[in-house]
């Protein structure tokens, strides 16, 4: 099931066998292994790129049988750069508040503390109290721990109202979903502990190949202030 392109890289890569992209598309066709792919229209204006580094990132969880049937279902917690599709992730067993604080502490850690993050309404990063009369008279607002933690840290949280909204890391975990599942398929990874070792070095090749230049080169990360207790809030 691998597509003649990403099958042309992995029998480089592999067996040091080079072929070319069109000619491996013919032999895949011909044998009834590939479909020649029709170009969908564009049905709706992507939002523009933020144009630094760091401006704003989105945050998702893909559940997936990313083991296929080598192991369990479980939770591919994705980062994105808005600004140049730079990639980050790392894999749980479910997507909540702990999965939540201990990927952005590795993305901090990685890059640093980033402008905005922008997510869905989940449970675990909106909260879903209803204010009182009072509460709102009194402009109290509820949190969830994950926008505490944010608000902490100084990172504006931003909801998205709908899954088109944040297409850029939709569109990513689709990528993923075909890539990064057969590049485990390859290596015989079956669980958790084996895909997130495998992806250390996994983004950075996947980032060299994937992610583009932005408008302005600012990286706007911070880092973490030596006075802040990283661990404390998260």
């Amino acid at each position: 099931d691998f597509g003649p392109t990403f099958a042309n890289e992995k029998l480089f890569e592999i067996d040091k066998i080079k072929i070319g992209v069109q000619t491996l598309r013919n032999w895949l066709i011909k044998e009834g292994l590939w479909q020649r792919q029709r170009k969908r229209k564009k049905y709706r204006r992507w939002r523009e790129r933020k144009h630094c580094f760091g401006e704003m990132v989105q945050l998702d969880g893909s559940h997936h049988l990313w083991f296929e049937d080598r192991g369990p279902k479980c939770v591919l917690e994705g980062y994105i750069d808005d600004a140049t599709s730079d990639k980050y992730g790392w894999f749980y067993k479910y997507e909540g508040t702990m999965p939540a604080f201990d990927s952005l502490k590795r993305y901090i850690k990685l890059n640093g503390i980033p402008q905005s993050i922008y997510l869905d309404r989940h449970t675990t990063y909106k909260s879903t109290k209803k204010p009182t009369i009072e509460d709102q008279l009194n402009n109290r607002e509820f949190l969830s721990q994950f926008e505490r933690a944010a608000k902490e840290l100084g990172i504006r949280v931003i909801h998205a109202n709908s899954p088109q909204a944040k297409g850029r890391i939709e569109r990513s975990f689709k990528t993923d979903q075909d890539r990064l599942v057969k590049e485990m398929r390859l290596k015989n990874i079956s669980t958790i502990k084996e895909a997130n070792k495998f992806l250390k070095n996994y983004w950075s090749k996947h980032n060299k190949k994937f992610a583009v230049k932005p408008l302005k080169q600012s990286n706007m990360h911070r880092l973490v202030p030596k006075d802040m207790d990283l661990d404390a809030i998260l």
